[in-house]
């Protein structure tokens, strides 16, 4: 305890000696317009998730107004892996108990990616070429967000606070899975994330500058965005509050016009640019809202609690969640009980935003996100930063993974199964029929 306790007070030290050096730097070479405004309150993010709103009384799988048959259980794999080309006889042997026998995950793992109208053909990667088993979905009329598109007659939600219109779409496509589900900040994959961020995986900052009253501004500068610097936490590990964090504006960042009454500030309605809510290193990166809002409230404490939203593209979660290393599709449907095909096709038919010109289908869909923070310094470098991007082993794969995806959507082409032993030309190549939007001769349904 007294190496731990000794190992803090320098971490804090060091951080403080470099904000020093920084404000000082910064005064000398000329502060920004933020940081030279009457008023300036920065913030370090200490819990981010998706802003699912549980109709339970407790936990994160018991029924309630959201999913009245409680969590989505656990998938039954003599279900999922039946297929028009898979007997009865082999989906036994693929099922078969470790105790009987059977291999477990080592079997179920590649069969699950495998759920096509042929043998050959990566599910992930090619979602469209397996028929939707249908999902339980959100049926509850309450939810977190914001009204994006100004009409009280869509969205289909009321916000808590009995505001209409609320569009979060995302939230009614996957909010009874077992990995989003839960109060605020008990999620499975909440827990995950969090933990994630704190440890190092990314820091997400914000500041807020005006040139009035902190509480009520009608000129506030709204700024949120990466940093290198990574958050200090005390023995207990709860986020040590007024420590110096520098923050990168090249990527993952986003300033924005807002302004602030009786505490509650709202931003203007634009793009917004900034971390992603991510678990594991392939899963991190920039994540785009648009035509976003941010909505948060300063607290006496002096921290805050923020609500952010706007339109994601609908692929690009899919791909997100399900292509990653170690944790990839197989992983997300045998440990988090997902079914990345039915999630797909759900995120698909809650689109509500943005159609495509040429087939008017929509590629967007709205969600919001909540997040809370705690008091600290941020300041601007003295120099450009770009955001910490390591390689991981394994990486590249899950990167190749998600474009083959975004490639075999957009050109409606079902991307071959790559195989060692197999000349990528011989690989069989399967257009989608432009008429039908089916796969020529299979009954695909893209």
């Amino acid at each position: 305890m007294i190496r731990r306790e000794e190992s803090l007070r320098k971490a804090l030290m060091i951080r403080l000696k470099r904000f020093v050096l920084l404000a000082l730097m910064a005064s000398a070479l000329g502060a920004g317009q933020t940081m030279a405004a009457p008023w300036v309150r920065s913030f370090v993010v200490d819990n981010y998730e998706p802003a699912f709103y549980y109709g339970g009384r407790s936990g994160t799988e018991e029924p309630g107004s959201d999913c009245p048959q409680g969590t989505i259980p656990i998938l039954d794999y003599k279900t999922v892996l039946k297929t028009a080309w898979r007997t009865q006889a082999e989906v036994e042997k693929l099922t078969l108990p470790v105790s009987a026998g059977g291999e477990g995950e080592k079997v179920i793992s590649p069969a699950m990616q495998h759920r096509g109208f042929r043998r050959d053909i990566d599910s992930y990667i090619n979602p469209f070429t397996a028929p939707d088993a249908g999902m339980q979905q959100v049926t509850g009329h309450i939810a977190e967000g914001f009204n994006l598109d100004g009409n009280t007659r869509t969205g289909g939600f009321i916000s808590p606070g009995g505001e209409r219109g609320i569009d979060n779409a995302f939230y009614r496509a996957w909010g009874c899975i077992m990995s989003y589900r839960g109060t605020p900040w008990h999620a499975y994959l909440s827990q995950r994330a969090n933990d994630k961020m704190l440890d190092g995986l990314y820091t997400m900052v914000v500041r807020l500058s005006g040139t009035k009253d902190p509480m009520n501004d009608d000129h506030v500068t709204f700024e949120v965005g990466y940093s290198p610097d990574h958050v200090v936490k005390d023995a207990g590990g709860n986020v040590i509050r007024d420590v110096s964090f520098r923050i990168v504006k090249t990527e993952q960042y986003t300033r924005l016009a807002a302004t602030i009454r009786n505490g509650v500030l709202q931003t203007e309605q634009a793009d917004l640019r900034l971390p992603a809510f991510s678990w594991g290193e392939t899963n991190r990166g920039e994540v785009l809202f648009q035509h976003g809002r941010v909505r948060l409230v300063l607290n006496k404490d002096g921290g805050l609690s923020g609500l952010l939203g706007g339109y994601r593209d609908w692929r690009e979660v899919y791909a997100r969640d399900t292509f990653n290393m170690p944790s990839g599709g197989a992983t997300r449907e045998t440990y988090y009980h997902q079914n990345q095909i039915a999630m797909y096709y759900a995120l698909k038919r809650n689109a509500d935003a943005l159609p495509d010109p040429k087939t008017g289908r929509n590629t967007a869909i709205s969600a919001a996100f909540r997040f809370t923070a705690r008091p600290a310094f941020v300041v601007d470098p003295p120099g450009a930063l770009a955001v910490d991007q390591p390689p991981y082993p394994g990486g590249d794969k899950a990167m190749t993974e998600r474009r083959r995806f975004l490639q075999a959507i957009a050109t409606r082409a079902i991307a071959p199964e790559v195989r060692k032993a197999e000349p990528e030309a011989k690989q069989q190549v399967a257009k989608e029929d432009p008429a039908t939007g089916k796969a020529q001769n299979q009954g695909a349904n893209y």
